[in-house]
């Protein structure tokens, strides 16, 4: 096709579509995700309270009993806030244009939203470091894939499912992996265990799918966590590095909350726009949220090893 240059026709006779962006705008797994009790979201973010278990269990015992307290331990998770940079549109703009630029401006800010939630919700998921019997982050170890990075077997696989059975998380139906594109890619080149493959996933006939894996579920995306080499999730918006590895991630959905207040749109109209030669409207859209782990305990990382 001809190459793309700055600016917008501005007559009539143009392709009545604008050019599809291919953006990756996936983000199912997040419907496994409970929301928020009404009543314990404050101003302050959503308050909870834990029980630490401390009952013994004795066999023959001969020695008088004493009860003992059951200790509690409070917390918060904190709201952050949620906005998309503002967009600004001038009269001239609309008048030239062969389309409603507005409501077009509209449209890529909600586009940006639903990316921005789902990558904010993908880096809450993610275990910040390695943390033993808790968060496992495990590297794989596969052969090189030609660019530096260790491709992750089906054994890789297999390892970090046991590291997480080892958890003992008692709701089979809230164990959740998300598989990022290299991960699935790699597991299909591993053909040394194809009929295990098969009879260990369930995948959808009719997409292609990954579904399930024993007891967990599958989801697949184009987005993940990405790790330092020290082993610790590399800071949102940080600068790629040469050895940076991007994750497939697990959680347990019980041990997660996902809430969303009410998106506000920003709106300042040009008719208020007294001053500019050209009068200007500007738009965003503004929130707060919270998704985050109730406690650091059901979450784990499977990281790309470095050659």
């Amino acid at each position: 096709m001809p190459p793309l240059v700055d600016g917008l026709h501005l007559n009539q006779y143009v392709a009545p579509e604008l050019l599809v962006e291919f953006r990756n705008y996936k983000d199912d797994f997040m419907a496994v995700l409970p929301g928020a009790p009404a009543g314990a979201i404050t101003a302050d973010g959503l308050r909870m309270n834990k029980l630490i278990n401390n009952v013994n269990f004795l066999i023959n015992n001969a020695d008088p009993f004493t009860a003992t307290a059951m200790d509690g331990k409070k917390g918060i998770i904190e709201w952050d806030k949620l906005d998309t940079s503002p967009t600004k549109v001038t009269d001239a703009e609309i008048r030239s244009v062969a389309f409603d630029k507005r409501s077009e401006v509209r449209v890529k800010h909600a586009q940006a939203w639903k990316i921005g939630v789902r990558d904010y919700v993908l880096r809450k998921l993610a275990p910040p470091a390695h943390v033993a019997s808790a968060m496992p982050v495990i590297r794989t170890t596969g052969a090189d894939d030609g660019f530096g990075r260790k491709r992750m077997t089906y054994d890789d696989f297999l390892n970090f499912y046991a590291e997480i059975e080892l958890l003992n998380l008692p709701d089979n139906m809230s164990l959740n992996f998300i598989f990022n594109p290299q991960h699935v890619t790699d597991l299909r080149k591993d053909k040394a265990n194809t009929n295990y493959h098969r009879e260990g996933f369930v995948i959808d006939p009719s997409t292609g799918k990954l579904k399930r894996y024993l007891k967990w579920n599958l989801w697949e995306n184009n987005s993940a966590p990405i790790y330092l080499a020290n082993g610790s999730l590399k800071a949102a918006g940080a600068s790629a590095i040469s050895t940076d590895r991007t994750a497939s991630t697990f959680f347990t959905a019980e041990n997660t909350v996902h809430h969303v207040n009410e998106v506000k749109v920003l709106y300042k109209p040009e008719t208020i726009d007294t001053t500019s030669a050209d009068p200007t409207s500007e738009f965003r859209l503004q929130s707060y949220a919270l998704c985050n782990k109730k406690q650091d305990y059901g979450f784990g990382a499977l990281v790309s090893g470095i050659v």
